[in-house]
């Protein structure tokens, strides 16, 4: 569709790639305290108030969403706590149900169809069917395999298993929903901004050096002075790998990307090496995610990490801009 000369004039200089979250917060800042010093007669009042509700709405939700992170970084420790312990659990009884149905046997393939390797194996999608598997044939065999308990044993992992997957799918839409509230709600403050311009041209034009004192563009662009520095590599299973050990400030804005099939998460340090402050951040297989620094639910974050907590090697990428 044709764009019209009114919808030109009127268009939304902020809606760019270039303008990153980082840059929009400083900016629109800037702005309402300019607007609140400098506010003749109360011309600004209904600037001030739309800027500062939307400023506050979308800024502040990423409070919200550390949480929601961190409690879907939990769900996902859980299920791997799960999985560990139904696998632990298989192993230690593996033997004792080889010497009932050995290697071969109808049986044993009925229980082990792909022998021990499958259980090396397991993901989110076949570790439920594989433990409900265990439980029906433990409780099927348990006369021959030590009763009641025996069966009992492999319920409860199987119990354990489905919980821990319904509780990771719970955070995870909880989590959607907030990044997706996020996502859609900066578009209020890009109005508010451009509204709020309106408003100090239609009061001061065509005086348009004491306009610009309102503003500061120069936190805008990315052709004016700022910083970026982009780190990749690759993270062993079940160990952790510093991704940024330099410039991170209170205004860094973090673009992580996980390259590997499982999933990651991502951390503060205050120290090299130390412990993790704030929460953890949830990256699935293949996904990137944009965060500000107040994502990590810390003031004092100086070093970024990745956390691979399963078996596998897993690729990392993660870009750093700084706001000039």
């Amino acid at each position: 569709m044709k764009t019209t000369f009114f919808e030109k004039f009127f268009s939304n200089p902020f809606n760019s790639r270039n303008i990153t979250d980082a840059r929009l917060q400083a900016f629109a800042r800037k702005l309402i305290v300019a607007l609140t010093l400098n506010n003749p007669s109360g011309i600004f009042d209904a600037d001030i108030l739309a800027l500062t509700t939307d400023y506050t709405a979308y800024f502040g939700n990423y409070v919200t969403k550390a949480v929601d992170s961190a409690d879907s970084a939990s769900a996902t420790i859980t299920i791997d706590d799960a999985t560990i312990t139904f696998v632990k659990g298989v192993r230690s009884h593996y033997n004792g149900i080889a010497a009932v149905y050995p290697a071969g046997s109808a049986v044993y393939k009925q229980i082990f169809p792909k022998g021990m390797t499958e259980f090396s194996r397991l993901t989110r999608i076949n570790i439920q069917s594989t433990s409900h598997r265990m439980a029906v044939k433990a409780n099927q065999y348990k006369a021959t395999l030590g009763g009641t308990a025996f069966a009992d044993l492999f319920a409860s992992y199987e119990t354990l298993i489905t919980d821990s997957l319904a509780t990771q799918n719970e955070s995870k839409g909880t989590l959607k929903t907030t990044r997706g509230s996020i996502k859609t709600s900066r578009l209020p403050v890009e109005i508010s901004c451009l509204i709020a311009m309106y408003s100090i041209g239609k009061a001061f034009a065509p005086d348009f050096i004491k306009c610009n004192t309102y503003f500061e563009f120069g936190q805008l662009y990315s052709d004016l002075p700022s910083t970026t520095v982009l780190r990749m590599g690759m993270v062993a299973g079940n160990s952790t790998a510093i991704c940024i050990d330099s410039a991170i400030v209170a205004k860094s804005v973090f673009v992580i990307k996980n390259k590997s099939d499982l999933p990651q998460q991502y951390y503060g340090t205050q120290v090299l090496n130390g412990v993790m402050v704030g929460v953890l951040i949830d990256l699935p297989a293949h996904s990137e995610v944009t965060v500000p620094f107040a994502a990590f639910g810390s003031t004092d974050m100086l070093f970024l990490y990745v956390k691979n907590s399963t078996d596998f090697n897993g690729n990392w990428e993660v870009q750093m801009s700084l706001a000039a």
